[in-house]
C-alpha cells in the first residue's frame, strides 16, 4: 500500500492494540489507521487524533503528525486508544443544563473511566514499557 509511511511503526501500533483490548477485556474491536488525502501538503488545524462509533467496534487512529508526518509517540497513541475505549465503556449521557437536556460525550465518568483504562495499561507488564515516567528521568 503507498499511503504506509513506516510499516514497521503501524504493525507494532496494531500489535499494542490488541494487547491493551486484551487488557481492558474489550474484544472484537477492529484497529485502522487514519489516512489523510493529502499528506504533508497545505495548512493542517485538524486536532483529531481519533474516532470512534458507539455500537461499532472501530476505532480509528491517527498515526502521523499532520504536518511533518512522523510517527507519534507509542505513549501518546496508547492514550488516544485509551480515550476511544472509554467511549465504549461509558457512554454519553444525558444532562440537565438549566431547562435544556444535552447530550455531554466528555462527562466526569468518562473521564473516571479514561484514568482507570491508561492506569491498567501502565500497570501491564509489556505495555509498561512505552509511558515515560518522570521518576526516570529524575524530575
Amino acid at each position: 500500500m503507498g499511503d504506509i509511511i513506516d510499516p514497521k511503526h503501524e504493525a507494532l501500533v496494531l500489535h499494542v492494540f490488541g494487547r491493551i483490548c486484551g487488557v481492558l477485556d474489550m474484544r472484537g474491536f477492529e484497529f485502522r489507521p487514519l489516512r489523510r488525502r493529502s499528506r504533508g501538503v497545505g495548512k493542517f488545524r485538524s486536532i483529531t487524533y481519533g474516532y470512534t462509533r458507539i455500537g461499532q467496534p472501530l476505532v480509528t487512529i491517527d498515526l502521523y503528525t499532520p504536518r511533518t508526518m512522523k510517527p507519534r509517540k507509542l505513549d501518546a497513541i496508547i492514550r488516544v486508544i485509551c480515550h476511544e475505549l472509554a467511549h465504549h465503556q461509558s457512554p454519553p449521557a444525558i444532562v440537565r443544563i438549566g431547562w435544556k437536556r444535552v447530550r455531554m460525550i466528555h462527562h466526569p465518568r468518562f473521564w473516571d473511566q479514561y484514568r482507570a483504562n491508561v492506569s491498567k495499561c501502565s500497570e501491564d507488564e509489556l505495555l509498561r514499557v512505552y509511558f515515560s515516567s518522570p521518576k526516570e528521568f529524575g524530575i
